[in-house]
């Protein structure tokens, strides 16, 4: 079992780097790859389907904790980030997730590099994965409401 997630894992990071994809899921019965940046790749399937990642290998360029509690949240079964934050990689230990990761960092940092990344911000001090969805869906919304009113 594990030797085939660790092939699973190989085989997503290859489509990662040669695809450019920013994440790659291994569902049952299909691939799920995306390009889209963010928390996007996982919030937008979780709010059609709870359970889009249910048992899924996902390899992600970047896993913060608002990243870990989705895939807590989606019951994935693996998760590979080529950068994971420390605050996602602890969250994810304490679940039943598998998580393997390329490079740890204290944070995952803000589009411009000058603080933390504005959704790991926002659940930094939750644990619960519903809890966490529903704080990332409020911080999406005010951050659309921002930037349709400038």
């Amino acid at each position: 079992m594990i030797n085939k997630i660790q092939e699973t894992i190989q085989e997503g990071l290859n489509l990662l780097t040669t695809e450019h994809y920013s994440c790659v899921a291994y569902r049952t019965l299909e691939l799920y790859t995306s390009k889209s940046m963010g928390i996007r790749p996982l919030i937008q399937p979780i709010n059609e389907d709870p359970l889009f990642f249910k048992d899924a290998i996902v390899i992600d360029k970047v896993i913060g904790k608002s990243a870990a509690l989705l895939l807590i949240y989606g019951q994935a079964q693996a998760v590979h980030a080529q950068i994971i934050s420390e605050h996602a990689l602890n969250r994810l230990k304490q679940s039943k997730i598998k998580v393997s990761y390329d490079r740890l960092v204290p944070f995952i940092q803000n589009n411009d590099r000058s603080g933390m990344c504005p959704m790991e911000y926002t659940v930094l001090e939750i644990e619960d994965p519903t809890e966490g969805l529903l704080a990332l869906r409020a911080k999406i919304a005010e951050l659309m409401a921002l930037k349709t009113s400038q």
